[in-house]
């Protein structure tokens, strides 16, 4: 019985086949346009999102001095300058390390960041951050005032390690540079100056600076901007590890004074933070607000995406439907001599609906074959004037959708023919047409 239902069905579409074309045509041209306009417009999404996602997702965490020396004796101060760790110290300080690497000259050199003070952390701390969820990479900084013996001039220097990209983020980056070249991995005994402090001291590419008794190389000019960890003259870690111990009582071991942050996305921006301070016990943070409009932003066009996919879908099922019911108009005193002859209400629905749904199913085949074809051929990225590392691709997701289309248009298409086909009286039917 179903080999007849569909001998019947190809039977009637052959014999009017610009209708059939017509209804398949319609069928081809709408999942072709939303394959088409769903791809592009994913991928468009895509794109933004690599921007949103990362704008304002980096900061920097730090333990801030315990009172600094304000709250201490004038006897635990000279105690401290000596190493000597008071009591109160002792019991505040969790993941500080460095009370016994103050300054020597407490008064005028210390590590910090913008006007504060700052306690020392362990490099380890940092690699527990770096392996958060919601973070995507973090480092350790060394940032450290200085005074120039000379001329009692006071300047901040800054250790990092180029490689990591919270660096780039929230330090200094390939993009500031002005003069010169960016610093490397193999970059020892060379620094960077920031524009304005090379301006001051007349500085350029190829001069040498002296700090701590160490003479080094200007290898560039940046401009960081306002970079939480801007410094006035920046080295690499290992290189500002040395001079540094030259100007604190005991020398640094595999520590830090700042933690360069980057979260994994502006949506776990705010969780990123609160998990690293539970780590670092400490709620000193230097942040941006651009990541929260930056996390609203996120996935709005995708409810544009599928309402304008659900209208053509809509009107394309529309169509059918229309068509079908045109079809059946046309054919009624067909079918009901069928129906006249013994032909059941369910072999008649049955014939109508096969019809319905060979047209939708054939129709959206070939659509789905011209969109992959397009989307192979056309060089959709040059045309958008976007870059991102995404294939334009038909996804499972979306042939999903395109069976579930035309199985449902197909059937929506059918049933209402179908319907007006069993309710009606066959000899009423011929009497009316005669």
């Amino acid at each position: 019985m179903t080999s007849d239902i569909l001998s019947c069905a190809l039977r009637e579409l052959r014999r009017k086949k610009l209708r059939s074309l017509a209804v398949a045509f319609s069928y081809l041209i709408t999942v072709a346009v939303m394959l088409l306009t769903a791809n592009l417009l994913l991928f468009s999404r895509y794109a933004e999102n690599e921007v949103l996602a990362a704008t304002g997702t980096h900061f920097v965490t730090y333990l801030p001095n315990c009172g600094d020396i304000t709250t201490l004796s004038e006897q635990e101060v000279a105690e401290l300058a000596r190493g000597i760790i008071p009591a109160k110290c002792q019991e505040l300080c969790k993941n500080c390390t460095g009370c016994n690497k103050k300054a020597i000259d407490i008064l005028n050199e210390g590590f910090m960041i913008n006007t504060n003070t700052t306690r020392l952390v362990t490099l380890e701390l940092v690699d527990r951050i770096r392996r958060l969820a919601t973070v995507a990479d973090a480092s350790g900084y060394l940032l450290f005032r200085f005074r120039d013996p000379q001329s009692g001039r006071l300047f901040a220097v800054g250790g990092f390690d180029p490689k990591s990209t919270a660096v780039a983020t929230t330090c200094c980056s390939h993009s500031d540079l002005i003069a010169g070249a960016f610093l490397g991995s193999d970059s020892s005994g060379q620094v960077m100056l920031e524009q304005g402090y090379a301006a001051n001291l007349g500085l350029k590419p190829g001069d040498q600076v002296v700090i701590a008794s160490e003479s080094f190389a200007v290898a560039g000019i940046i401009n960081p901007g306002v970079r939480p960890g801007r410094a006035d003259v920046y080295m690499l870690f290992a290189d500002a590890e040395r001079v540094m111990n030259r100007r604190i009582r005991n020398p640094l071991f595999q520590e830090a004074n700042i933690i360069l942050i980057e979260a994994a996305s502006s949506k776990l921006h705010e969780q990123a933070m609160q998990d690293v301070k539970g780590l670092v016990q400490s709620d000193a943070l230097v942040s941006y607000g651009c990541y929260v409009p930056a996390s609203q932003a996120l996935g709005l066009n995708e409810k544009t995406i599928w309402l304008f996919l659900a209208l053509v879908g809509g009107a394309a099922a529309l169509f059918a439907a229309k068509t079908q019911i045109s079809s059946v108009i046309e054919r009624r005193r067909q079918l009901a001599v069928l129906k006249a002859v013994g032909w059941k209400n369910s072999v008649v629905i049955a014939q109508v609906f096969a019809e319905a749904l060979l047209l939708a199913v054939s129709g959206c085949i070939a659509g789905a074959l011209f969109a992959w074809g397009a989307l192979q051929v056309l060089p959709v990225t040059s045309l958008l004037g976007i870059s991102a590392d995404v294939p334009l691709i038909l996804n499972w997701q979306l042939l999903l959708a395109i069976v579930v289309f035309a199985v449902s248009s197909g059937s929506f298409a059918g049933l209402l023919p179908a319907l007006m086909v069993v309710r009606q009286n066959p000899a009423e039917v011929l009497r009316r047409i005669q």
